[in-house]
């Protein structure tokens, strides 16, 4: 009896550490969502809750290269980046979003996470010389054009 109250007790414990935690990773995972501009660049990312996931629009100065639905489990969606066939995958890390790229024999990972009041984005090629980018964006007025 002794032993299952002290199971309890460190299940207890461990629950009531948990939760904020829990929390804090949600909090950042909703900080994601929004317009993104990077600083000194002309690339942008509008990322919007969906439900179905995650809707997606990748901006390359001011005309959108990728715009896409994908759901947050890791499954491929297929879409079209610059006219080209391609999938896109996406997931969480902790409070940071995944997103795995394949156009052809080319994979690329990107990370977005919250870095202050920004966006810290590491852009990983997975194929070739493997030598992650970090760029950064702040939240302001991505232009689209449809």
């Amino acid at each position: 009896m002794r032993l299952a109250m002290y199971v309890f007790t460190a299940f207890a414990v461990i629950g009531a550490v948990s939760l904020p935690l829990l929390a804090d990773t949600q909090a950042d995972r909703d900080s994601l969502i929004g317009t993104w501009t990077e600083n000194g660049g002309t690339h942008g990312w509008v990322i919007e809750n969906s439900a179905n996931g995650l809707h997606m629009t990748q901006i390359d100065a001011s005309a959108p290269i990728a715009d896409f639905t994908c759901a947050t489990d890791g499954h491929d969606c297929d879409t079209k980046i610059s006219g080209k066939k391609a999938k896109v995958s996406l997931y969480y890390n902790g409070s940071a979003l995944v997103q795995l790229e394949t156009r052809g024999d080319t994979v690329t990972k990107r990370k977005f996470s919250i870095s202050g009041n920004g966006l810290k984005l590491e852009v990983t090629p997975m194929t070739g010389k493997i030598v992650t980018e970090e760029r950064q964006f702040d939240r302001g007025q991505a232009t689209a054009r449809k």
